[in-house]
């Protein structure tokens, strides 16, 4: 009536247990089988080991069998042992197959125990057997034994002293004949893993009702047992105690289930239709039910593994599907048979919800929502040599998936919650970026002046001045004196009129000039400053969006927490239009041209000219030419002042004389204190870079102590993050190089030879050291400063060159996993797929079923025990796991809850599926005979190793 179909499943048993055999029975009425009975049912009991003092009674265990053909009942035994101490003798049980032959057992046991080996047997309370006998019948018959331990009375930690201390020997020697440990209290638990099992091999630590009385069944903790109702179920769990036993209320898996029952796949459903149109082969018709652990799917090549693999994917809607190797339009799906067409099928969920039949030749390309996870062969084969985005994503949903929600804010995904986090710092960055170029603008032109080709031009034309001003003084007007006869006073009164008037013009032409230099000057400020209030405004606007509702969010008052603004904008507003008002009359009176008004100054100055011009005109020949040397001299004067300017006016005397007296004594501190500032200014920017890799070193430390918690160390490949500062732009060296002219001499001449010394550089330079990240600007700027003459000349767009080379965009905070010290691209594809499969087994949150196609394929046996194991012992503890392997390290050593054996008609062209545990027989032979290569070759090898030809030496 026992049907292991679905493999090892937890079920609470009790194997230490009595009956009204026992001598210190409570209640020996008729009924007491029965009342027995009906209290392991009511506490839900399914395996039982009765184990009465001294006696196993043939009798008692078969009527308790017929009673309750629901319950296993193994027979079984408690007795005294010569091992003991003034508060009693230590106690054993012995646990026998429930299939042995319970007459011969028992007639042994009277025989052999009671008539021969027991010691003071004349009474009950006296009897008591050799320790070492008691293991000599227990090994006999295949029994297993148990004893008192922890603060349960007449224990081995009553018997020694010091309890809970294994030091002593005699406790190491009792141990080694033991299989269970039969403990007092829960407590006793944490205890044991303390202190004893660090001493001795670990066992498992049982809890037990010890019930005297079937109208008082109590327990003081629930026993569960994850295993057949078998004795090969029961001698797994000793194999695997962590895994397979359980005091307390509900193994936590258990739980799990039952609060996430819609996240677990109760059975697998595939059927023929009613119509196929390949009506002569049947390949698929089951019903397999599936473990919430760990399913494996074994069998030999081209046995429908994959198969079943691929229907769970497609059921469960998973997006890798295209990944498929059984269900695609090469194989099952190839037309024009398309075998596919002819099956259906669906999954049957924990919780009962039944989904709809899906047809195996179904293609889905909307996926919005999976149910599970799939990772076909050649999705983990595509991600592991494919180190873009794939790769990374998926590294990054898991590393997501444990910052602490308080933390996220809105960011959906790790970029977003990385740019949420650092965006303070990446707006400080942009604002010393434009300090950089205006720097770099400084920079650029202090190095245009530090040319010797600048300087000789500069000395040069302060020499063309210089020169051009002495013979400007050579030609001054000869001098002609005023003539004093024949003087007409109303002339000279007419004539010193027109030179007053027109000096006064000359004087507002001056005047006004300069108003309306400084007019538009204000104009211009005032139009970007009007241009940054409205800016500003615009992102108050945005910001009060913000916090009405941030108001909303939080309960406030939306007035209060509203920004206010106040601006000068109306103010600056009045005064620029008055000032374009005195500039529009400034440039009509200073209009020179030949439409200008009246009231134009140059038409005034014009006028006066041509009015005095015609006075002198009826003058004599001296007056006449008093008046043009006074007109010669006058534009002698404003030349000779032409020439001399001032140390703002270019070509001039005076610009020449302060620029060459720059260049001779600020020239050089001008430049080396800029050089220092964009220094300054760059170190700034790697700084703030720093701290953005900061704030990824705070989001991994969650993900990476999880890391080291669940795998541990793993010899010399341990799994790591390394956030800092690394090249983002692998083209940096090409880009920088475009914008140098290669055929110069220096230290990028030639095109081969410059990307060479390029690539040098940059693969000496560890870009998360600043000194480092330092001597790599200087190396490249060697091709500035190994000649400033023809730096121009070889860097043609300075700007850009600078821009790039000391904004540091190329360099970029992101973390770097690691595995052996080694990055993922030196990683082999193989090494890479352990990566992926601990981020999906050991770390992922998710909780829907993954399924997963022969993750071992490019691992090497011990990778797959050391790695991979973990692994998937941690996975199984959080989620329903479903792997396709032909390693029996993942089968056997990450203990399967459920094998599933494939296999296939050739001859039909039929695949059938068997499912059990791997205490099942059947079972076992299976994992054997395709995973170990069959029985006797496992024998071999086992033979060879421990007989030591394998490693001799």
């Amino acid at each position: 009536m026992f049907n292991y179909s679905r493999g090892s499943e937890w079920r609470q048993w009790d194997l230490h247990l009595h009956t009204a055999s026992s001598y210190d029975y409570k209640y020996k009425g008729d009924d007491s089988d029965q009342l027995l009975v009906d209290s392991l049912r009511a506490n839900d009991i399914s395996a039982v080991a009765v184990t009465d003092h001294f006696i196993i009674d043939e009798v008692r265990i078969n009527n308790l069998r017929h009673l309750a053909p629901d319950i296993v009942f193994f027979p079984g035994v408690e007795l005294r042992t010569d091992k003991g101490a003034s508060n009693g003798n230590l106690h054993m049980i012995l646990i026998f197959p429930d299939d042995t032959d319970i007459h011969t057992l028992s007639a042994d046991f009277n025989s052999i125990m009671l008539r021969n080996k027991a010691k003071s047997g004349d009474s009950p309370q006296t009897i008591y057997w050799i320790f070492e006998h008691i293991v000599d019948f227990a090994k006999s018959n295949h029994g297993l034994i148990s004893i008192h331990a922890g603060k349960k009375t007449s224990g081995i930690d009553d018997v020694i002293t010091n309890a809970l201390e294994v030091n002593q020997a005699i406790k190491a020697d009792i141990a080694q004949d033991v299989d269970f440990f039969e403990i007092g209290k829960i407590s006793d638990i944490a205890d044991y893993h303390k202190f004893v099992f660090k001493e001795i091999e670990e066992k498992p630590l049982i809890l037990c009702s010890d019930c005297h009385d079937p109208k008082n069944y109590t327990r003081k903790e629930k026993l569960w047992i994850k295993a057949d109702l078998t004795f090969e179920g029961l001698q797994q769990a000793v194999l695997q105690p962590n895994e397979r036993v359980f005091v307390g209320d509900m193994p936590p898996s258990l739980d799990r289930v039952g609060k996430n029952k819609q996240c677990y796949i109760d059975t697998i459903c595939v059927s023929r239709k009613s119509e196929p149109v390949n009506s002569l082969e049947t390949w698929f018709d089951f019903r397999l039910p599936i473990n919430i652990g760990l399913t494996t799917v074994i069998g030999n090549k081209g046995s429908g593994k994959s198969a079943l693999s691929d229907i769970i994917g497609l059921f469960a809607n998973c997006k890798s599907m295209n990944k498929a190797s059984f269900l695609n339009s090469d194989r099952f799906r190839k037309l024009p048979k398309n075998y596919a067409a002819d099956y259906e099928g669906n999954l049957i969920w924990e919780d009962g919800q039944v989904d709809p039949v899906t047809n195996l030749s179904s293609s889905r390309t909307d996926i919005t929502a999976e149910y599970a996870q799939y990772l076909p062969q050649k999705y983990i084969e595509d991600v592991c040599n494919d180190l873009g985005s794939g790769f990374k994503d998926e590294i990054n949903r898991v590393i997501f998936s444990y910052v602490d929600t308080t933390e996220k804010g809105t960011a959906g995904d790790l970029v977003e919650l990385i740019s949420q986090k650092s965006g303070s710092i990446i707006s400080q960055i942009s604002r010393l970026n434009l300090d950089l170029q205006s720097v770099n603008k400084r920079i650029i032109q202090l190095e245009d002046k530090k040319t010797k080709k600048y300087q000789l031009t500069q000395q040069n034309s302060l020499e063309k001045c210089q020169e051009r001003l002495s013979r400007h003084d050579k030609n001054k007007p000869k001098s002609v004196d005023k003539p004093t006869d024949n003087i007409d006073p109303e002339y000279e009164t007419k004539i010193q009129e027109f030179d007053d008037q027109i000096k006064n013009i000359e004087k507002q032409i001056e005047r006004k000039t300069s108003d309306l230099t400084a007019i538009n000057s204000s104009v211009d400020e005032m139009a970007t400053l009007i241009s940054k209030i409205d800016s500003a405004q615009k992102g108050i606007v945005s910001l009060n969006s913000e916090l009405s509702d941030a108001a909303t969010k939080f309960g406030l008052d939306s007035l209060i927490i509203s920004a206010d603004f106040e601006t000068p904008r109306k103010m600056l507003d009045k005064r620029k239009e008055a000032l374009e008002s005195q500039k529009n009359e400034l440039k009509e009176k200073l209009d020179s041209s030949d439409n200008a008004k009246s009231t134009s100054l140059y038409f005034q100055y014009a006028k006066l000219n041509a009015d005095k011009k015609a006075l002198v005109s009826t003058a004599d020949s001296k007056e006449k030419a008093y008046q043009k040397y006074q007109e010669d001299l006058k534009e002698w004067e404003r030349l000779r002042q032409q020439i001399i300017g001032d140390i703002n006016t270019p070509d001039t005397l005076e610009y020449y004389t302060n620029e060459v007296k720059y260049i001779k004594s600020q020239l050089d501190t001008d430049y080396e204190k800029r050089l220092q500032e964009r220094v300054d200014i760059t170190r700034q920017i790697f700084v703030l870079k720093h701290q953005i890799s900061d704030i990824y070193s705070s989001i991994y430390k969650p993900v990476e102590s999880e890391l080291k918690k669940l795998i541990g160390d793993m010899e010399d490949d341990n799994i790591e993050f390394v956030s800092e500062l690394s090249l983002k732009n692998n083209e940096i060296g090409s880009e920088l190089l475009s914008l140098i002219g290669k055929n110069y001499t220096g230290i990028f001449y030639g095109v081969t030879e410059s990307a060479a010394k390029m690539a040098s550089f940059i693969k000496q330079t560890d870009f998360n050291s600043w000194d480092s990240v330092m001597a790599f600007i200087n190396n490249v700027m060697q091709v500035i400063t190994e000649d400033i003459d023809v730096s121009s000349s070889k860097v043609k767009n300075k700007e850009d060159f600078y821009e790039k080379l000391w904004g540091l965009e190329y360099i970029d905070a992101q973390y770097s996993l690691r595995m052996g010290g080694r990055t993922l691209d030196e990683l082999s594809p193989g090494e890479r797929g352990i990566v992926l499969l601990i981020f999906y087994l050991a770390l992922s949150k998710d909780d829907i079923p993954l399924i997963i196609d022969q993750p071992e394929d490019n691992l090497d046996n011990q990778s797959v025990y050391n790695k991979l194991v973990k692994c998937i012992l941690e996975a199984k503890k959080k989620r329903q796991v479903i792997i396709v392997t032909h390693n029996p390290n993942i089968a056997v050593a990450c203990d399967s809850e459920e094998i599933v054996y494939c296999s296939i008609n050739k001859k039909t062209n039929s695949i059938t599926y068997e499912s059990g545990s791997i205490e099942d027989p059947r079972m076992r032979n299976h994992v054997i005979d395709v995973l170990e290569g069959t029985m006797p070759a496992f024998d071999l090898r086992r033979r060879k190793y421990n007989t030591g030809i394998i490693n001799r030496g």
